[in-house]
């Protein structure tokens, strides 16, 4: 694996921990990673070997609430506006005026969502796994998968206060081989007691080893997985889903409960001024035909029958490959670090002006 350099970096008021390849100086053209749900910087690592011997400057940061980053308690603290504004206080401080920006899973949300919020930072997005998502003025996204899926899928269960503390049960190597290997589909997805009760033994795929495995559990052993959970609780009004639930009121007794009933600001409302906007940035958009997410309801016709691109005016190329599963970029590492490199590196070096279309 190429050199990493790890650092800290005071970024929007927390401390990021940040993993860096490649050239240093400025003109060198920098690369944003942005990792998802239960991952670290660490998913990057195959492009980030890739990009750097091509003389990329890659930066790849622990999301807020993940590895070495700070991770705020309160659930309300993990908007779309948190999450963005600690990348874009990132640049800031590694003085990058633009970046190619790289993401996947929730890191894909977010990146979307930075591309829509700042696209003057953003030279070109690739996005793997998770489609844009425009936002429904009349469906919740929590109410989305409920009605998809049921409440015991594991977006909505990650909204009961607690949850958290199911995944010490696990003995977190296992949790991770299963995490990441085990295909699943519909309702069965991260489902928590279904993984507590898998009782196979788990054969590791070519793409990954037991070294991986041992980083990612030995990082989470510390952090525990509070803060991944609570961008999930941030999607819409975590409010209405504990009355829904009629969880017990005397829960409320302790105040460290009395947290998830007045933390109602969540991304559906928060998010509601860009209703409609578009993602002005050059894209281009990777999924596995084995993804979950590629079959949610009405997600293909989403991407193949120009509801993408009408959202993202930009989006030059859809890719779609076969046999793949949901953690693309490390089971086909060699081939997505081609596509990430094939399609960013016609933009040259320099940062453009983009010509932005008013809300």
């Amino acid at each position: 694996m190429a050199a990493v350099r790890h650092r800290q970096v005071e970024a929007n008021g927390i401390s990021m921990h940040v993993a860096e390849a490649g050239p240093e100086d400025a003109s060198a053209p920098a690369v944003l990673f942005v990792h998802g749900f239960p991952e670290l910087w660490y998913s990057w690592r195959h492009q980030i070997e890739y990009l750097a011997a091509r003389g990329y400057h890659c930066v790849a940061p622990d999301l807020r609430g993940y590895g070495g980053t700070t991770a705020p308690p309160e659930p309300s603290s993990y908007t779309t506006f948190h999450i963005v504004g600690d990348l874009i206080a990132l640049l800031d401080a590694l003085q990058l005026p633009q970046v190619f920006v790289v993401g996947h899973d929730w890191g894909a949300i977010v990146s979307w969502n930075l591309c829509l919020l700042r696209p003057d930072r953003v030279r070109a997005l690739v996005n793997l796994s998770v489609a844009f998502m425009p936002r429904r003025p009349g469906v919740k996204p929590v109410e989305y998968f409920r009605a998809s899926y049921g409440d015991d899928y594991y977006v909505c269960r990650f909204q009961e206060p607690g949850v958290e503390a199911e995944f010490s049960a696990f003995d977190l190597k296992s949790f991770f081989k299963l995490a990441l290997t085990v295909q699943t589909t519909g309702s069965s997805s991260m489902n928590l007691r279904k993984m507590q009760a898998y009782n196979k033994e788990i054969k590791l795929p070519i793409w990954l080893s037991e070294e991986d495995i041992s980083y990612l559990a030995s990082v989470y052993a510390k952090t525990g997985f509070a803060g991944g959970v609570n961008y999930y609780r941030c999607l819409d009004l975590l409010e209405n889903y504990i009355m829904h639930h009629h969880l017990r009121t005397a829960s409320c007794m302790h105040q460290s409960s009395c947290i998830w009933l007045t933390c109602v600001h969540r991304n559906w409302e928060l998010m509601a001024p860009w209703t409609g906007a578009k993602v002005q940035v050059p894209a281009k958009f990777i999924v596995g035909d084995g993804d979950l997410a590629y079959h949610h309801p009405g997600v293909k016709s989403y991407i193949h029958k120009g509801g993408l691109k009408r959202d993202v005016p930009m989006l030059e190329e859809v890719v779609v490959i076969k046999g793949a599963g949901h953690f693309i970029q490390q089971e086909r590492a060699q081939e997505i670090s081609e596509h990430i490199y094939d399609y960013i590196k016609k933009f040259g070096t320099g940062v453009s002006t983009l010509n932005i279309s008013k809300l």
